[in-house]
């Protein structure tokens, strides 16, 4: 991504594809809502574990998900989203969502954001998508996103019994 204070040019914005990215733009409201949907189909219990605000707020980040594809289908850059992927990491990780879930959430809206492009622009979607979840699954990998090792866990805490204060 150019960045305008090192001198840099700012992104041409008919690089890419436009077309694309105002169809993305102009349909963002109703792919939101879709993507959460295909989400929920894609794991029936995605709408058990969050309540129904945290269900609201996925759906208004849904929204400029959108528009981060819409952006980087404009210029042909892929930084656009996966810098923004990047920088979501910590807000998802105090919203307290595993990134297995995030990972989730991006393929119910590649499935879905695919179906207002053609198959060309679909394939130039589905590597920017792809491109984010590889940025992704070394964060997967934090601590704090999964339970652990159990036995590493039992003889880290010096082979404690029933005692749960360490870790």
């Amino acid at each position: 991504m150019p960045h305008p204070n090192l001198g840099l040019p700012p992104a041409d914005l008919l690089a890419g594809d436009p077309a694309a990215a105002a169809r993305v733009r102009r349909e963002r409201t109703r792919l939101a809502r879709l993507a959460l949907e295909a989400t929920a189909r894609l794991d029936p219990t995605f709408t058990k574990r969050y309540d129904e605000l945290r269900l609201r707020l996925f759906l208004r980040d849904f929204e400029q998900h959108l528009e981060q594809i819409a952006r980087a289908l404009e210029t042909g850059q892929d930084s656009f989203v996966v810098q923004y992927g990047e920088w979501l990491v910590p807000v998802y990780r105090r919203r307290e969502v595993p990134m297995r879930d995030f990972a989730l959430m991006l393929l119910g809206l590649r499935d879905v954001a695919a179906t207002v492009l053609s198959p060309e622009e679909s394939e130039a979607l589905f590597g920017l998508i792809d491109r984010w979840q590889v940025r992704l699954k070394h964060h997967g990998r934090l601590p704090g996103d999964h339970k652990g090792n159990s036995i590493v866990r039992f003889f880290w805490k010096g082979a404690g019994i029933m005692d749960d204060s360490v870790i």
